[in-house]
């Protein structure tokens, strides 16, 4: 964290934000001795530009989004679950209504629908050995094209450079500002910094709590097997 809250000071100060704000995890961050839930993944570029995609009329008619992210055995699958709801709540745009959920050891399934009707399927398994880095997909199909945060007919997403020789490399490199952080990091930090500028905790905390209710949704969906409806 320490690297991070670093990069995190450098952003505050060249921009002159003077909130003051620290990163506790990957997950939250404390502002004015407040904490609230970062989020990061909304600012992961290709959410955003999902997001984009989804609401300024690029696409028409929503159908599905449909969802699959392999994790590390032993890993919490209803965790994962909690960053997948607020991934398609953030894409679409929209709140879910109903939840379905079906639960077999370490893999679920799950489909859910919006307000809007759109139906999102959600797969989510821990399967991955350790030291592997989780494996996800995010597609929306509407009445006219499709989009997706993975290149067309791959399966895994792509790196911008790969070194070959003695030993592999690989680089991606997306925030001239961050440079050298992972992907996941750079989010972490921008989200926080994003915490520290509009200064949403309450909104970030109401969030997180429709999150909590839809996680237990699938939990009492699980148990029952029957549908919830929110």
């Amino acid at each position: 964290m320490k690297l991070l809250q670093e990069k995190l000071n450098f952003l505050l100060d060249k921009y002159s934000v003077d909130e003051k704000i620290t990163i506790d995890d990957k997950k939250t961050a404390t502002i004015n001795g407040e904490k609230a839930p970062l989020f990061s993944h909304r600012n992961e570029r290709r959410f955003i530009e999902l997001r984009n995609i989804a609401n300024n009329g690029t696409l028409k008619n929503i159908s599905v989004m449909r969802v699959a992210r392999i994790i590390t055995k032993g890993s919490d699958i209803f965790e994962a679950l909690y960053r997948e709801f607020d991934i398609c709540r953030f894409v679409l745009n929209d709140e879910f209504k109903q939840v379905t959920a079906m639960k077999n050891g370490n893999v679920m399934n799950i489909i859910a629908t919006t307000n809007k009707g759109i139906v999102c399927t959600i797969e989510i398994s821990a399967t991955l050995k350790d030291g592997i880095k989780p494996i996800d997909k995010h597609e929306i199909i509407a009445e006219h094209g499709i989009a997706c945060d993975v290149v067309v007919d791959a399966q895994l997403k792509q790196d911008s450079i790969y070194l070959y020789g003695e030993e592999e490399k690989k680089f991606t490199d997306v925030d001239f500002e961050l440079y050298g952080l992972e992907i996941e990091d750079i989010a972490v930090v921008r989200a926080a910094f994003s915490l520290a500028q509009t200064k949403n905790v309450d909104e970030r905390k109401a969030s997180a709590k429709v999150l909590e209710t839809l996680v237990k949704a699938a939990e009492t969906s699980v148990e029952k097997c029957e549908r919830v409806v929110l």
